[in-house]
């Protein structure tokens, strides 16, 4: 017997907007009373991401299912639901279990480039609550600050299931999770008013920003000679890749989802082990003309996304900072714009930044060359300065850097080591810096005996 099947709508929307994937599902068998549709609350400023999965959790428990196994399709921010009410204060472990399978269709994991512009007043005339009432033209702040790039919830809820201890993987102790994106974005008058925000995107979410093998680094330079920490990719990253559908936009995977991929879901929803899981990607994935289609128009089109935390060493965020990407050579140096061409500030606090970068034509621009970080900081004040390998001044200077750190060895050219580029994932780069008083100029004094 298939498990219960719930089924969590985005922002801004509602449960109705299943209407297709509930008749598909119905017409492959799924019984009627096993199909559950959410309902929630997004366009209130009082809401936030976590209240919606406590209130998911309440109605899991007044339907019965708590504890009981179920699986889950959700849309856009509905992932993000999922993901906040599977790593709940001391839950975690148990509702992993419960959760059997996973699919996302356009799923926001990191957000929507989008975000911020629903706050401002253009977004919340077009995107606000029209109910006349408290709520009129409310959009939702809490939850686009949630959803906003480079957000420190997201930041958070990654460490929470993604990095720290990963919740997802291939074995039944885990929840199955399907990630599919299409790869079509709004078109030609959305183009005049997102240009920068529709690249890379299905028109709301990046392909970058979708799926669940996330990778970090940590550029920790407050300790002599500095230091690069990331975990073993090799043998811990979670091996849970995007499945591209082409044709579709945002909304049009839920309103015109094509039976090939109807089909692909239902067979995603049928894994129950690690064999069926390489299964379903190396042959049912590999050999399905549909996503075949779709990898040929990304492969000429790669992106990655990268979000950026500079903190001090006692874990409070550096607002003032800049990070760049450069390739040195024996003789020469090339500063890969591309990097910064697309950098969005989280909104409440600068500390985080969200850049997009697109891949294609990168290797080939750096070369033979060495890769390195180019990272400068300030503090503002001559009274307090950031430390760290490699400043090169002894005076008190607000100014920190510019420092270089060697990436060499992430370039993608090292045999057995990981590469800091890797299409169509989300990389978390993680800076640390000393924040000391900076002598001579002294930031407590005593007075004068007498």
């Amino acid at each position: 017997m298939p498990n219960p099947l719930v089924l969590v709508h985005g922002y801004g929307s509602s449960g109705a907007a299943f209407s297709k994937w509930n008749a598909a599902l119905q017409a492959a068998g799924r019984d009627v009373k096993d199909i559950s549709i959410g309902n929630y609350v997004t366009l209130n400023n009082e809401v936030n991401v976590d209240d919606i999965a406590h209130g998911f959790d309440f109605r899991l428990r007044e339907k019965g299912l708590a504890g009981k196994p179920f699986d889950a399709i959700v849309h856009s921010t509905g992932m993000l639901v999922m993901r906040s009410w599977l790593t709940a204060s001391n839950t975690a472990q148990s509702r992993r279990g419960q959760l059997q399978h996973l699919v996302g269709l356009a799923p926001a994991t990191f957000g929507s480039p989008l975000a911020a512009k629903g706050r401002s007043l253009l977004g919340r005339i077009f995107m606000g609550n029209k109910d006349p009432g408290p709520d009129f033209l409310d959009s939702g702040d809490l939850v686009l600050g949630n959803l906003e790039l480079g957000s420190e919830y997201t930041w958070n809820l990654a460490h929470r299931d993604l990095i720290n201890t990963p919740l997802y993987g291939p074995n039944n102790d885990t929840p199955y999770v399907f990630i599919f994106d299409g790869t079509s974005d709004y078109g030609t008058l959305a183009e005049i008013f997102l240009k920068a925000e529709q690249e890379g995107t299905d028109g709301v979410v990046r392909w970058s920003g979708v799926a669940l093998n996330t990778r970090k680094i940590t550029l920790n330079l407050g300790v002599p000679k500095g230091s690069i920490q990331s975990p073993d990719w090799g043998s811990t990253l979670l091996d849970i890749p995007l499945i591209p559908v082409p044709g579709l936009n945002h909304n049009q995977i839920m309103s015109e989802p094509p039976q090939e991929l109807i089909d692909l879901v239902l067979k995603a929803l049928q894994v129950n082990s690690k064999d069926d899981f390489e299964k379903f990607h190396q042959q049912d994935v590999a050999n399905s003309e549909l996503v075949q289609r779709a990898k040929v128009q990304l492969d000429k089109d790669q992106w990655q996304q990268f979000v950026v935390h500079a903190m001090d060493s006692r874990g409070d965020g550096i607002t003032d900072y800049s990070v760049e990407i450069v390739a040195k050579g024996e003789n020469d140096e090339v500063s890969l714009a591309k990097f910064e061409e697309d950098v969005h500030p989280y909104a409440a606090d600068t500390s985080f930044r969200c850049f997009h970068v697109r891949l294609t034509g990168l290797k080939e621009k750096i070369g033979a060359r060495k890769l390195f970080a180019r990272i400068i900081a300030s503090t503002g004040t001559k009274l307090v300065s950031y430390q760290g390998y490699g400043s090169g001044k002894e005076e008190a200077s607000p100014e920190f850097g510019p420092v270089d750190l060697d990436l060499s060895d992430y370039d993608g050219t090292q045999p057995g080591k990981p590469s800091i580029f890797y299409p169509f994932t989300t990389t978390l780069i993680e800076i640390i810096l000393n924040r000391e008083p900076a002598p001579p100029v002294d930031i407590f004094t005593w007075l004068p005996e007498g």
